[in-house]
């Protein structure tokens, strides 16, 4: 029985994408953007500093698109790049007030999308959904649970 799951994982993207999108235009940043702005956040509300590094394994981007990513971010005033005092080598990233502001709409928007896959499914349909979300992506590219 062909099932065509592939199609409707596409379709899916594409709504959200669409539903997602006024956000985007608002701060005219991409969903992959507002990914690194969350890391560096959730850094801060660690009381740690985020590094390159940190964005890189969190976005699984390559050095050089998360370097441009950060430039671009530093560029439109959403993040600062402050050195190490004691390794000139090592710097570190911080969210600017709009960063932050950013950073929390984004995270109120995505609960909003939570919400409406959540009023879709039951609690154990949404335990189930998870765990085969993250065998999928295990399978496509042999990470564990990324979230």
């Amino acid at each position: 029985m062909k099932r065509n799951l592939f199609a409707k994982i596409c379709y899916l993207h594409r709504q959200m994408k669409r539903n997602n999108e006024k956000l985007f235009e608002e701060y005219d940043l991409t969903p992959i953007q507002f990914h690194a702005l969350s890391i560096i956040r959730n850094a801060q509300e660690r009381g740690e500093s985020a590094r390159q590094k940190d964005v890189e394994n969190g976005t699984n981007l390559r050095p050089s698109a998360v370097s441009s990513m950060l430039t671009t971010l530093e560029k439109k005033g959403y993040v600062v790049r402050k050195q190490d005092e004691t390794d000139a080598r090592q710097k570190y990233l911080e969210l600017t007030e709009s960063g932050l502001k950013a950073s929390e709409d984004d995270e109120s928007h995505l609960d909003e999308c939570d919400e409406v896959i959540q009023t879709a499914l039951s609690e154990e349909e949404q335990e189930e959904f998870d765990t085969l979300l993250n065998k999928i992506i295990i399978q496509i590219n042999g990470q564990e649970d990324l979230w």
